[in-house]
């Protein structure tokens, strides 16, 4: 019988493999450290916890939460005071209009009251349809009081009018100088294109002794001087007119009423 042979093979193997689990070395786990000598272990106290893996693993620096959220504050804080401030500026200015707005009707007010003078220009353009007019400026005493030019839509749609009037304003009584410049462009059709590429600047100047207590309309009228056979270039002109009138009407005294 072969019952022996197998008997045989099998208590090797058991053998073999008890042998090898015999050799494996039980796990051992490291014993907590001891207190230095002379230390007192309280029973009482509670365990310490022991951090797990190397010191390069261990989160030594706070989260960017709250390394971020003091700074956050800050700027937060630092914004608020930004906007208050620029209120309060905005509050300051509107201020400071209204005042000086209530400056400006009392300094008015006393001119009139102590003969002041006031000045409106009226600007009338009489040139002919091959003159348009695409720039007008005024100076008063070097100042300049007034500028228009066609590169703008409002100023293009003023410079069309016949008629232009500027509000010069009360002014302090004496002499007073004008002057006017205006640009024209050709406006020509037909076999006349060529004259829109023609531009022509003419200026003039007009003085006069404001008197106090008078209110002044200075006229002035662009006009083309010569006939049909003047060159274009010589016609544009400038002229003026004056007209004044009392500032303040005085009120004629009414007849006393008759019992």
């Amino acid at each position: 019988m072969r019952v022996k042979p197998f008997l045989a093979t099998f208590f090797f193997f058991t053998f073999a493999f008890s042998g090898a689990f015999a050799q494996t070395p039980p796990a051992t786990t490291e014993p907590p450290p001891t207190p230095p000598a002379g230390a007192t272990v309280d029973p009482k106290a509670p365990a310490v916890p022991v951090t797990v893996g190397t010191e390069g693993d261990r989160d030594t620096n706070p989260t960017p939460d709250k390394v971020q959220q003091p700074e956050v504050a800050s700027n937060e804080l630092k914004l608020r005071q930004l906007a208050e401030l620029v209120e309060d500026l905005k509050n300051k200015v509107t201020a400071t209009k209204f005042r000086l707005q209530l400056l400006k009707e009392a300094m008015t007010a006393e001119k009139e009251t102590l003969g002041g003078a006031r000045i409106t220009i009226k600007h009338v353009n009489k040139m002919g349809g091959a003159f348009k007019m695409i720039r007008l400026r005024y100076l008063m005493d070097g100042k300049l009081v007034a500028s228009y030019s066609d590169a703008g839509e409002k100023d293009r749609e003023l410079l069309a009018k016949k008629e232009i009037t500027i509000p010069v304003g009360h002014v302090s009584p004496g002499n007073l100088r004008f002057r006017v410049f205006v640009t024209y462009q050709g406006n020509g059709y037909g076999v006349f294109k060529y004259v829109k590429e023609w531009k022509w600047e003419v200026h003039n100047t007009y003085s006069f002794n404001a008197e106090p207590g008078k209110d002044y309309t200075l006229e002035v009228q662009g006009v083309e001087k010569g006939g049909w056979t003047t060159p274009l270039d010589q016609r544009p002109h400038i002229q003026f007119q004056l007209q004044s009138k009392a500032l303040v009407t005085k009120e004629e005294p009414k007849p006393a009423k008759t019992k």
